[in-house]
């Protein structure tokens, strides 16, 4: 039998360029009647393509960037004699998406965390003054969500997304006005499956940095 160490087993199978960090990220939103993209890059080089007519742009967000996670809920069969379950079971695994955006004053913000109708709400034509009452009971509507990171150099650029084509307010967040911090919206999503697409979420790996290094992360190109 062959032997080996640890350090040549790192030297061939380690890639530092596999580690990733979200240096720059963006985020848009759009009704559901807007089609979820079937791909986030185009072209020979792997550059990124524009978005469709209807996607809004989320804008400013915070350092904290986007969150995405699922609580995965199990049940266990415990057997006589064993110390740990012999089988389990997820049942449920409720997603949701964390990002807190510092540009509040969007339309599409203001009518999502009030869960009100905004489309035929218009400034005053002399002031310039906007004016509108808070339901009751506000309404959140569903709608897509698209996030995007990119890492690394023009011509080493890896480009990661997630598509989500139906989420959903959680909460309405807490708004502080003071002079320390920027007013913000710290929104919490709910993840839904499509019924149509049959996904909770798309993941895109892209890029030119993807196009050059999917050997290292174990995808082949198709014929």
């Amino acid at each position: 039998m062959a032997v080996t160490t640890i350090a040549a087993l790192k030297k061939q199978y380690n890639r530092r360029g596999n580690v990733r960090k979200g240096l720059n990220v963006v985020a848009f939103m759009a009704p559901v009647s807007v089609p979820l993209p079937e791909t986030i890059t185009e072209g020979a080089s792997g550059q990124l393509r524009e978005l469709d007519p209807g996607w809004l742009p989320v804008g400013l967000m915070s350092t904290d960037g986007v969150t995405a996670s699922a609580d995965v809920s199990k049940e266990e069969v415990e057997a006589l004699g064993y110390v740990e379950p012999v089988r389990t079971d997820v049942v449920k695994a409720p997603r949701t998406v964390k990002v807190t955006v510092l540009e509040t004053l969007r339309k599409h913000f203001q009518a999502m965390v009030y869960g009100i109708d905004l489309s035929q709400v218009k400034a005053d034509k002399t002031t310039g003054e906007i004016v509108f009452d808070e339901a009751p009971m506000p309404v959140f509507e569903e709608f897509r969500l698209l996030t995007v990171m990119s890492d690394g150099p023009a011509d080493d650029e890896w480009l990661l997304g997630r598509g989500y084509p139906r989420v959903k307010l959680a909460s309405v967040p807490e708004e502080a006005w003071k002079s320390s911090d920027p007013t913000q919206f710290a929104l919490e999503l709910d993840v839904f499956t499509d019924e149509v697409l049959g996904t909770p979420c798309r993941h895109y790996i892209g890029g030119s940095g993807a196009l050059t290094h999917l050997d290292a992360i174990g995808f082949e190109r198709a014929a």
